[in-house]
């Protein structure tokens, strides 16, 4: 789509009034490249169609090609300016752009019926021509009878959408920053939850150092002193072991024993 088709419109409608700024919105809404009006229905030689009876007419079916839709048109019809085949394929292609804004998959039942369309070859020849112009892309599904959105150009607001627009937006940033809050504080959380679970640790592995260097003093204890009574002990055994000496037996003298006889 080519945005700048749009600019001589705007340039013209400076100078535009009545009838002529008429004239103006035919020649714009059969452009072929030509699909956003909503610049121009803000100048304000076209705005002030609204004014009179045989403009206002023109003024309204600009809007329908700005926002609306063929079955907006078909409703007016009788009121409105007649459209030429070209236009009226460009509104029905443009349609396809709004219901392809809230669906990702269009039946091809609801296209006939919101196209005012009676075979789906139409249909099919519509879409891939709004395809070529870059409004929409997607997959015609002939078997399921659906077209499968992939992506799709915007629409010029209708008045108050962008007032629920910014609305939308803001309530969607008041949402994100809650949340921001909400992961801010549990990584604040978590943050200070591993620096104690550090100390921790730390002072877990300060704890084992202590008790080892405390095994160890207590192995070279026993390795290099002498036990505790380990010395009065071993006088002990001694005084076991060694045999004690016997009282003398005083035996008679010899002299003695001879007397006897």
């Amino acid at each position: 789509m080519d945005n700048s088709s749009l600019e001589q419109y705007l340039i013209l409608s400076k100078s535009a009034k009545g009838r002529a700024a008429c004239a103006l919105i035919q020649q714009a809404i059969a452009n072929p490249s030509c699909f956003h009006f909503g610049e121009l229905l803000d100048q304000a030689n076209i705005s002030s169609l609204d004014q009179a009876a045989d403009t206002k007419p023109s003024l309204d079916v600009l809007r329908i090609f700005a926002y609306g839709t063929y079955s907006d048109y078909v409703q007016g019809q009788s009121v409105l300016p007649k459209l030429e085949e070209p236009q009226v394929a460009k509104l029905r292609m443009l349609t396809v752009v709004s219901l392809a804004a809230e669906n990702r998959v269009i039946k091809y039942a609801t296209l006939l019926r919101d196209l005012g369309l009676s075979d789906t070859r139409t249909l099919e020849d519509l879409i891939i021509e709004g395809v070529y112009v870059g409004l929409f892309s997607g997959k015609l599904d002939q078997k399921r009878q659906e077209f499968q959105v992939e992506d799709t150009a915007g629409r010029d607001c209708k008045p108050g959408q962008l007032a629920e627009m910014i609305a939308t937006l803001k309530a969607w940033v008041g949402a994100s920053e809650d949340i921001s809050q909400q992961l801010s504080e549990k990584i604040s959380f978590a943050e200070k939850s591993q620096e104690k679970e550090a100390i921790r640790v730390e002072r877990f592995a300060a704890k084992v150092d202590e008790v080892k260097k405390s095994v160890q003093m207590h192995g070279a204890d026993m390795d290099g002193g002498p036990v505790p009574g380990h010395s009065d002990m071993s006088m002990d055994m001694d005084d076991v072991s060694r045999p004690k000496s016997r009282p003398k037996t005083k035996h008679p003298s010899a002299s003695h024993t001879s007397g006897r006889h």
